[in-house]
């Protein structure tokens, strides 16, 4: 096994793990202590101000602690593990035609991650505080709806090299062995 395709399984593992953890502890305890709200990530069409007001008026001091501890932490490695999954497939699949494409693409998901951290951040500082003026709520619900438009696009270039490797292989020229 190349190292190239070694990363790409740790990185693939460790962003499915991730994933889990929150899907199956973090989320869920966030979600009861609110009484059913969810934690600001997945709400990707953005939400209010008022959602805010509301999400810090329900969250008590034991759920405040598990968003800014662990679920930070674990949603911080997963936005790694993902960006750097989406990256090195790209990377991998385009060196074959050009090192620029390859390098490219390999980039593109740095966009997800930049939004990501910047709503992360943003985040922070609304629970932290405990507080939210209307510009803070406003920029954090941009920054999660730049997240999911940022991964989409990075998912679709992924996707549109699959596509065409996939093409290349069913119908491009056959090599001599």
């Amino acid at each position: 096994m190349t190292p190239g395709r070694l990363l790409l399984l740790l990185l693939l593992a460790t962003a499915v793990g991730a994933l889990a953890v929150m899907r199956l502890w973090t989320m869920p305890s966030l979600r009861t202590a609110t009484g059913g709200l969810d934690v600001f990530d997945v709400l990707i069409s953005g939400y209010s101000y008022d959602y805010v007001l509301l999400y810090l008026e329900v969250l008590n001091e034991p759920a405040r602690a598990l968003y800014l501890g662990p679920h930070r932490m674990i949603d911080t490695l997963f936005a790694v593990a993902l960006t750097g999954t989406i990256s090195v497939s790209a990377y991998l699949l385009a060196t074959r035609w050009s090192f620029v494409l390859a390098l490219a693409l390999g980039l593109t998901p740095l966009f997800y991650f930049a939004f990501d951290m910047l709503e992360n951040a943003q985040v922070a500082a609304i629970l932290y505080h405990r507080n939210a003026s209307t510009e803070m709520a406003e920029a954090a619900s941009r920054f999660t709806v730049s997240k999911a438009q940022a991964l989409r696009f990075a998912i679709t270039a992924l996707l549109f090299v699959v596509s065409a490797r996939a093409f290349e292989a069913a119908f491009g020229p056959k090599e001599n062995a």
